[in-house]
């Protein structure tokens, strides 16, 4: 039996691989594939929910539900594809984060461990500690990389270039030319750690002065939004009950009716409640990109926020519209 994973070209499915490994991802690509093609078979039932009106208003119902099927498949194997892109970046984020949090502490460990005259490779094994997490096992990584004979000189930048994490990178860069120059090491590394330190406290302080921003763009997606488009689907049902009782003949003697349009179609509830969703889902996704950006200075944070936000905005969106009607329907509207 022929793999999927073989009609993907060996560049792509090496890099693919390798960023697997990296963040430590226990799902081969194959299986990730076959995870993902089944997992969207079973997501397109829920996503042609969406769809049922259209389904059932449909002059030839078996084409319909075929190509509403194939939609809906399309649609969930995308969803699913960026789902696992995202279980990927987030866990790469998380140990990029893990990394920055404890590197400083590290890098005074093997500051102290050159002061008690140990050559650079050995204090930088001898500073690894089980608290240090994912920096140890890295570390770790770095050590049988040089005791298989790489230059320690390109293992340290090897493990900068693996992260997207400019603290890390400059980091390594100024150790490797400390060893290029040949100076004393203990001082300079224990200079690296204190500028850590005061670059984490300024981040730290730039996301407290910029909580107003996330705090209006969170009250726009997440309640703002919602709130306005179930208001304006009441507004169209009410407005389809009140044009339906309105005899157009006998005010002004036109047969037509006239509902309310957009272009030559009539906006329909049901079809404005699916724009509504899909207009939340992105708003959400981007409100999320746009928090992350400000809070963090990088939009692969916001994996964790996006199912959250969206969540939140089209449940209250639901709940919204269940609570509308309920207030109207006791008003007679």
């Amino acid at each position: 039996m022929v793999k999927i994973s073989q009609l993907i070209s060996a560049k792509i499915k090496k890099k693919v691989n390798e960023e697997l490994v990296k963040v430590k991802f226990n799902l081969t690509l194959d299986k990730i594939i076959q995870y993902i093609i089944i997992g969207s078979f079973f997501l397109s039932f829920v996503v042609m929910l969406f769809f049922k009106t259209q389904i059932q208003l449909a002059p030839n119902f078996s084409w319909a539900l075929t190509g509403y099927f194939f939609l809906s498949y399309l649609i969930s194997l995308i969803a699913c594809v960026l789902f696992v892109y995202g279980l990927v970046i987030y866990k790469e984020a998380k140990r990029k984060k893990e990394i920055e949090f404890v590197l400083a502490d590290y890098l005074q460990v093997v500051a102290a461990n050159l002061n008690a005259g140990m050559p650079i490779d050995q204090a930088l094994w001898y500073a690894v500690r089980e608290r240090f997490g994912v920096l140890a096992e890295e570390v770790e990584l770095l050590a049988r990389k040089v005791m298989g004979g790489i230059d320690l000189e390109q293992a340290l930048m090897d493990f900068a270039k693996s992260y997207d994490s400019d603290l890390l990178h400059k980091s390594m860069i100024l150790l490797i030319e400390g060893l290029k120059s040949g100076g004393e090491l203990a001082p300079l590394v224990n200079k690296i750690s204190w500028n850590i330190k005061e670059t984490q406290l300024l981040e730290r302080e730039i996301s407290a002065e910029t909580a107003t921003y996330t705090i209006f763009i969170i009250f726009a997606a997440l309640f703002a939004a919602p709130a306005l488009y179930s208001l304006s689907h009441r507004i169209i049902l009410i407005m389809a009950q009140v044009t339906s009782k309105i005899d157009y003949e006998s005010i002004t003697g036109v047969t037509t009716p006239l509902p309310l349009v957009l272009g030559q179609q009539p906006i329909v509830a049901q079809d404005f409640k699916v724009f509504a969703i899909l207009s939340l889902i992105i708003t959400s996704t981007v409100s999320a990109i746009i928090i992350s950006k400000i809070k963090h200075g990088t939009a692969k944070e916001s994996v964790k926020f996006i199912p959250f936000f969206i969540l939140v905005s089209v449940v209250l969106f639901l709940i919204l519209i269940v609570v509308l009607g309920q207030l109207f329907a006791d008003l007679a509207l």
